[in-house]
């Protein structure tokens, strides 16, 4: 049983795979499920290297389990998902190759100070769209929040029409059948109600999980700032309650504490986005 600590990789590592290697850039990012680097294979192309780190379980007893999702997520393959090239052990710890992003949605947007309808309206879109891609495919992602969604462009670019937001950060997505109720591995904040106390909010966890951590981080947007409510909070449903003061009964919709009130599907929150006029109505005909 590997119980030793990640050591983050210095710039300029060379790290073997199969028949080539990828040499390390710079670090982008450290958080609880691993670290992610810039980087490129040996013939130069630009890609991202996330290295993942087990919690609270050994390496050993979810190996198997990483190379399995990694090819159920490369099935799932969609235009807004952040594509996965390939998963691989390298000195006890396991390693995924993606295609390059550019930002992260909450460094490049909320901690800039940005938020708001317009912002609303340029990610619920690409957003919903691949969580409703995932759900169709017979998968959850169970860990939806804006440092797991990247831009292509950067936030100007995008905002005049340039480049693509994508879905990423698949640390914890899950076949709808092999969700793992007790293992569920995230924020506080993230935590949806009825994992807290399911006799009274719903005792199912399915994909209206996602849809609850999308109305958290289109909320986000709309405030222009991360929400971090207490489980108390949570269960009390004051998310939803903000959303209803910030003019969206959708997203209200969608934080809604008891499973069968919420949303049924991200084409549902995103159909009733488009009534309240934050996306267009004809792309969700």
């Amino acid at each position: 049983m590997s119980t030793r600590s990640f050591q983050d990789y210095a710039p300029g590592t060379v790290i073997p795979r199969g028949e080539g290697t990828l040499v390390v850039g710079e670090r982008l990012s450290r958080g609880g499920f691993g670290s992610v680097y810039a980087c490129a294979d040996e013939w130069g192309s630009p890609l991202r290297l996330r290295v993942l780190w087990p919690i609270s379980r050994s390496y050993e007893n979810v190996r198997e389990g990483w190379l399995e999702q990694v090819e159920e997520v490369r099935r799932a393959g969609h235009p807004r998902l952040v594509h996965l090239y390939e998963g691989f052990d390298h000195d006890g710890f396991f390693h995924l190759v993606t295609e390059r992003w550019e930002h992260r949605l909450d460094s490049a947007v909320l901690e800039a100070g940005e938020g708001g309808p317009r912002w609303l309206g340029l990610i619920a879109g690409p957003v919903l769209c691949a969580l409703d891609h995932l759900h169709r495919a017979g998968y959850a992602h169970f860990n939806l929040h804006p440092g797991n969604v990247f831009l292509t462009a950067s936030p100007g670019a995008l905002a005049a029409g340039e480049g693509a937001v994508k879905l990423g950060g698949f640390a914890v997505t899950r076949l709808l059948g092999k969700v793992d109720v007790l293992n569920l591995l995230v924020a506080r904040w993230l935590v949806p109600p009825e994992y807290l106390i399911p006799s009274e909010l719903g005792r199912q966890m399915d994909h209206r999980v996602d849809v609850y951590q999308a109305g958290l981080l289109l909320l986000a947007l709309l405030q222009g700032s991360l929400p971090r409510y207490t489980f108390e909070e949570t269960v009390a449903g004051e998310p939803a309650r903000a959303a209803r003061e910030l003019g969206s009964p959708a997203l209200a919709r969608a934080l809604a504490p008891k499973v069968e009130d919420r949303c049924g599907s991200a084409r549902e929150l995103w159909r009733a986005l488009a009534g309240e006029g934050v996306v267009s109505a004809a792309a969700v005909a």
